[in-house]
Parts: C-alpha cells; structure tokens; sequence
C-alpha cells in the first residue's frame, strides 16, 4: 500500500485506533526510564503523544502526510517532533534510547532488515519494541492485515533480532470486537556485556 492509500484512509476515518496507547505497548513501557525515543510508522501519533506525556522527547515518523497533519493537530504541547518519511529509508541524527515499531507491517525480508537497521541507532541500554500481527493471527485471530506475505512468525522477528539481547518474543492475544486477535512482540536491545572480559 502507497502513502496515497493510507492519506485516504485517515481522511475517510480520523483517529482510527482510538487516542490511548496499545495495551501492551503500555505494559511494556510504563516503567521505563524515560530518554529519547523514535516512534516509527506513528500513524495519528497516538504512541508517541503517550510517550511525550510520560516525559520522553519524541520523534515520530510516517509517510502518511494526512497522519502527520492530524498527529499535530492532536499535539497539545507541541513538543513531538512530528515527520513525514519513508521509515525504510529515514534515520535518527543521533543515538536513541527507544525505537518503537507498532503495527509496521513489510514484506518479511524489509521488516526483518528494518528491524536490524533500528537496532543500530540504539544508545547503549537502549531498546527496541515492536508489536504487529502475527502470522497466526491471519489464521487463528481477527482482524489485521489479509497478506500472509507481511505477517510475520516467531522465526521471522528471531531472526531479525539476531545479535540482540531479546527480553521477550512471543505472541499477545488481545479481545477485539467478535473475537481474539493475535499480536507478536519483540522487546530486545544491544547487549552491555564485554565479550572479551
């Protein structure tokens, strides 16, 4: 799908997955010590305005330009730093604390590379969260892309992880209207561990 497609679709339905945070993204992140954080495929913002309310400075990226025109609207504070961009080609001008990649879906091989090129913009105890549906979802859930072509398994985000100390990888199955939808997360980061100590 273009950036065209998906500026049509938040002109059709503004705010389209509500104004709070995905309830894993939360769970995962409350207690984190706030720093900077990228917010990759932002869509309306709704992340990265939870990760400014909690303190992080925020850069939050789409190549939706309609989505970026009503994340600011709904940017109260004005402290987000709010761009339209390809994220497969946009970077970071620094390190960052945080790269959160939610409901970014590629083909498997872009996804996978997508993944490992955020990695390298982590800050040293930094971390990389990204929450999707799942491949099982498209057989076992509801909801979520129809493309198996983009949904990726447990050995996909392995494998994108691979060189990462991974905290978690596993499936999250969440209530939706009518049935239960089946998520994937990865919560990993660089390893702090001296390899030659």
């Amino acid at each position: 799908m273009d950036a065209s497609a998906w500026d049509d679709r938040y002109r059709d339905r503004p705010d389209p997955w509500g104004s709070e945070p995905a309830e894993t993204i939360r769970e995962r992140l409350v207690d984190a010590t706030p720093g900077r954080a990228v917010d990759l495929a932002c869509g309306d913002g709704r992340h990265a305005r939870w990760l400014d309310r909690a303190g992080w400075t925020v850069t939050a990226v789409d190549y939706s330009a309609v989505a970026i025109e009503q994340a600011r609207g709904r940017d109260l504070q004005r402290q987000i730093d709010w761009q339209v961009g390809d994220v497969t080609a946009w970077s970071p001008d620094g390190p960052v604390d945080l790269v959160l990649l939610s409901f970014l879906h590629l083909p498997i091989e872009e996804l996978q590379a997508q993944i490992a090129r955020a990695a390298g913009w982590l800050a040293p105890g930094g971390r990389l969260l990204y929450l999707g549906h799942s491949l099982e979802n498209f057989h076992r859930g509801v909801g979520g892309p129809p493309d198996p072509a983009i949904l990726p398994t447990i050995a996909d985000l392995a494998g994108a992880a691979t060189g990462l100390r991974v905290d978690a990888l596993e499936h999250v199955c969440r209530p939706v209207d009518g049935g239960t939808a089946v998520d994937i997360l990865l919560d990993a980061g660089p390893w702090e561990i001296d390899p030659h100590r």
